[in-house]
């Protein structure tokens, strides 16, 4: 026993000797006593239930991301499922090809109308307010900024894969609610408010991608086929299940007949019929899928990887969701497009995460190695002012007063000269405000939008600049605010009556155009008047403009229709 003893305190102390510094540093500090100094403080009762409902909450959401997970695999396993057996149908049934043809070719059908009547409508009409003054231009559908709507077109083509035979098309419509969606067509529309809500360039190439995604994965032809595909697979499940059944019975009444008499064979074939069924429920389910989720989540994950191929920055996807969950918090309205409930944003949030920490993330450290990575533009921030300029207005006609705020601050700080974002900046501050500060800044806009507007093109800054005057009810500011008034009137009367002479012969984005001009460091030149321009046509008048153009200058002499030609006598009088 004692030689034992001896023979397990040497391999003991042979053992310490072997291990190596580290490991004798952790023994000795586990070994050695805990000085008064380094006892742990004992935690209080607030900290302690502070830990446990972080713990608890953070449990709560793994298990969430857990069980949203597990749905998305199951909608997609049955998406997957439900489609090979349409696909298989479809190859093999003339009756179904037929049918799916016809119902999609009439699908495609209306949305080339939808697509004609987008491009030929209207590009504006006049908001009247209650004493008719025309304070706002509405474009209805198309979004009335050629160069906008050049730079997302140009913008989405870097985005359409290499090997796509489809042809598309990305235009931006007009509406404050963010949202987007394609037609079969291969037209993607973007709205003035999804756009407006973006930071930066990667972000508006994973929305585009996203929507383009419907046409290259052939969506819209799969969404008439798989309902059509849906009815039949489930009654060949049904039929499934009923041989089972059968088979699963007569089984059952076989064995009850063996071990007894017909008595035990009724009693078998009950319960084989019972057992059957059973099983054949399980293994021949109905397909109960959610077309639109299924369908959402695949453009999700072919946007994501398509950005990352073109070397955008997709950490920016996240933020997108982030930032517009909490757009749809404090503005419920807009979870009517693109977004989707906030629990679907939280589910789009997750998942993006998840993509960029796991299957993209070696080529995401690829390209942030090489410096390949993209974020956004000075383009992207220059062509964006006009955008939230314009959609900031369009918010704040439909009310939308966070959004309107937000979008009009933004374009401010982006163009500071620009007279119309500050103008409604003010407006907007001026409708919402609460406080003196919030007050005073909008005295200050407004005051800014009529030094800005040197072509009187917004005599409604005058009126709502004399209003506030009022409101201060300050004797010494009546002499301003009168000046105002006047000028109100004026600037009003002067641009209706120029409107109505020129209404047909000017560009109906004539202030878009001038917004151009005033980018390019024009701010006063205006388009020429009816007068004007018959003066030049029948060349007794042009412009110092036009004088100076070379061009101008060699045109031959225009004209007028109902002046009769005479042949030219080219005979001397004697």
């Amino acid at each position: 026993m004692k030689n034992r003893l001896l023979q397990k305190i040497a391999l003991l102390l042979t053992f310490l000797i072997t291990l190596p510094a580290p490991q004798m540093m952790v023994l000795a500090q586990q070994t050695t006593p805990t000085t008064p100094q380094e006892k742990p403080q004992a935690e209080s009762s607030e900290a302690k239930k502070l830990r446990e409902a972080e713990e608890k909450q953070k449990r709560q959401e793994d298990e969430r991301k857990k069980k949203e997970e597990k749905a998305r695999l199951t909608e997609a396993k049955k998406y997957q499922t439900l489609n090979d057996f349409a696909t298989d149908l479809y190859a093999s049934d003339p009756d179904f090809r037929d049918q799916v043809d016809d119902t999609y070719l009439e699908l495609q059908r209306q949305h080339a109308d939808q697509a004609y009547l987008i491009n030929i409508s209207r590009p504006q009409e006049y908001l009247l307010t209650e004493n008719q003054g025309e304070v706002l231009k509405l474009r209805r559908a198309l979004y009335d900024n050629p160069r906008v709507q050049e730079y997302v077109n140009r913008l989405g083509q870097q985005i359409v894969p290499d090997d796509s035979e489809k042809l598309y098309s990305f235009k931006v419509i007009v509406n404050p609610v963010p949202y987007a969606y394609t037609l079969s067509t291969g037209t993607v529309l973007v709205s003035t408010g999804m756009v407006a809500q973006l930071d930066n360039e990667a972000q508006l190439a994973y929305i585009l991608a996203h929507e383009l995604a419907h046409v290259y994965k052939d969506h819209w032809r799969i969404k008439v086929m798989m309902p059509l595909a849906e009815d039949e697979y489930n009654k060949k499940q049904e039929r499934k299940r009923q041989r089972w059944a059968a088979i699963a019975a007569l089984a059952g009444a076989g064995i009850g007949a063996a071990v007894g008499d017909s008595k035990g064979a009724g009693i078998g074939f009950v319960g084989g019929l019972v057992g059957g069924y059973a099983i054949s429920s399980y293994y021949a389910k109905k397909i109960d899928l959610d077309w639109n989720t299924a369908q959402e989540d695949e453009a999700d994950d072919f946007a994501l990887k398509a950005t990352l191929g073109k070397s955008f920055d997709i950490q920016e996807v996240p933020r997108l969701y982030v930032a517009m969950a909490k757009v749809a918090r404090a503005d419920n309205r807009t979870e009517l497009g693109f977004l989707g409930s906030r629990d679907r944003i939280r589910e789009r949030i997750d998942y993006a995460q998840k993509m960029i920490a796991g299957s993209l993330q070696a080529q995401y450290q690829e390209n942030l190695k090489a410096n390949k990575l993209k974020g956004t533009s000075p383009e992207f921030n220059l062509i964006m002012a006009d955008l939230k300029r314009d959609n900031g207005i369009q918010a704040f006609y439909y009310d939308m007063f966070q959004m309107a705020k937000t979008n009009l601050q933004q374009a401010v700080m982006l163009r500071s000269d620009d007279p119309l974002a500050t103008y409604y900046y003010g407006r907007v501050l001026k409708q919402v405000g609460r406080t003196k500060e919030e007050l005073d800044l909008a005295q200050h806009s407004l005051l800014k939008a009529i030094t800005l507007d040197v072509r009187h093109e917004i005599p409604e800054v005058q009126l709502h600049r004399a209003l506030l005057l009022m409101d201060n009810k300050d004797s010494s500011t009546y002499p301003e605010a009168i000046v105002a008034l006047q000028n109100y009137i004026t600037d009003f009367g002067r641009k209706r009556a120029t409107a109505r002479i020129n209404s047909d012969i000017q560009p109906p984005n004539l202030d878009v155009l001038y917004g151009y001009m005033r980018l390019l460091g024009e701010k006063t030149w205006t388009a020429p008047t009816r007068l004007e321009l018959e003066k030049m046509a029948f060349g007794s008048l042009a412009t110092p403009a036009l004088q100076s153009s070379p061009a101008t200058q060699s045109a031959p002499r225009i004209e007028p229709a109902s002046q009769t030609l005479q042949p030219t006598n080219n005979k001397r009088k004697p």
